[in-house]
């Protein structure tokens, strides 16, 4: 049984050009569906919690993927990165730009209906709170989570990743941000 709510990774690889080129052991573009919710998914459990929506940020885009897949089902979808040599391959870059999730302070309030983000195991956990905060003000509706979960994933699958939490210790940080949980991915805005 799992007694710890969070671990961290002393041994962090800064995310580079080689992370992803070599993500999963193939480019990018061809492994992010191991490793991402498929677009279906997303917008089916969105549906399932009553969340219609029609845009949609991508926070850690990469090279746009999930926002040109999201995009071929009629969602208005946009994406944020801050790493800029994965953007300089982006396949969507009118839809995609630059920009940190610990600083979003350019975009308006309320400016998305929804948020996908898969990037926030990268962050220091003491910056979680913050980057969530952001989130609840720039979204309509809610937040997805895609995020692997202590204790139901292998600690070390991800070199990269800076800590791993279980599924409590998120939801309380989204509870503190100002989030209701609806189901094990989406938190409501309100």
């Amino acid at each position: 049984m799992q007694n710890k709510l969070l671990t961290v990774n002393n041994k962090t690889k800064p995310i580079d050009y080689n992370y992803f080129n070599n993500y999963g052991g193939n480019n990018y573009s061809k492994t992010y569906l191991i490793y991402t919710t498929d677009p279906l998914s997303v917008i089916n459990e969105f549906i399932e919690n009553d969340i219609n929506f029609k845009t949609l940020l991508d926070a850690g885009c990469a090279s746009g993927e999930l926002v040109r897949d999201f995009r071929r089902y009629d969602i208005e979808a946009f994406g944020i990165e801050n790493n800029k040599d994965i953007l300089k391959k982006c396949i969507v870059p009118e839809y995609c730009t630059h920009m940190d999730i610990k600083d979003m302070s350019s975009i308006k309030d309320k400016t998305f209906d929804v948020i996908y983000v898969n990037s926030l195991m990268y962050l220091f956990p003491q910056e979680i709170l913050s980057v969530l905060k952001e989130m609840k003000r720039i979204s309509k509706k809610a937040v997805y989570l895609c995020n692997p979960f202590l204790g139901e994933t292998p600690e070390s699958s991800d070199p990269y990743r800076t800590f791993l939490a279980t599924r409590n210790w998120w939801d309380k940080q989204f509870k503190e941000a100002g989030f209701l949980k609806l189901s094990g991915n989406v938190y409501k805005s309100f």
